[in-house]
């Protein structure tokens, strides 16, 4: 899953103001928490904005249920990186030129070089974009903005490399089918 998939639930759950409203009140309460019943005789709809919050991760009741509290890692846990398929041994030297552009999960250094840029930008199409998904511009630059502080030049760099497609007006991107890729 992309972390862009991985954030959509997540983003979607606070995209309502009450709901975020909420979260930020459960935040603000630490590990102390709110207690449900007294949020669910506040407001009626504050159950069911705590429900979908509940479901999205964001946050969890105690084990006795009597606390509402705010899960921190949520979006930590949205942004981890997956486990590799292959172990550090087994890596490929592409992937491990790949890894050395990186630091603290942000990109280091564009690589000048075609065959290392290219296979950076396939790692990034990989970890960043679901094949088949129409991306607006605002998404895709948020998406790139947590690698590289330029989203638009990594995204012209995608474009330019065919691994991501541009819609005839402009407005959408998508993963180019598989074998489009610039050699």
């Amino acid at each position: 899953m992309s972390q862009l998939a991985a954030l959509a639930p997540l983003a979607s759950a606070l995209a309502d103001p009450g709901r975020l409203r909420l979260h930020a009140r459960l935040v603000l309460a630490g590990t102390a928490g709110l207690d449900p019943e007294a949020l669910r005789a506040e407001d009626p709809a504050t159950a069911k904005q705590l429900g979908r919050l509940l479901q999205a991760g964001l946050a969890e009741l105690s084990e006795d249920g009597t606390r509402a509290v705010a899960c921190p890692g949520a979006f930590a846990e949205a942004l981890r990186p997956a486990p590799a398929a292959a172990s550090a041994s087994e890596q490929t030297p592409e992937a491990e030129a790949v890894a050395q552009l990186f630091k603290d999960g942000r990109l280091t250094a564009m690589p000048v070089r075609p065959a290392r840029r290219l296979a950076l930008l396939e790692y990034l199409t990989r970890r960043v974009f679901e094949p088949g998904v129409s991306y607006g511009e605002p998404e895709v630059n948020i998406a790139l903005r947590q690698y590289w502080d330029d989203p638009s030049a990594l995204r012209r760099y995608l474009i330019d490399a065919r691994l991501l497609t541009r819609s005839a007006d402009g407005r959408s991107y998508r993963v180019a089918a598989a074998g489009t890729a610039a050699a």
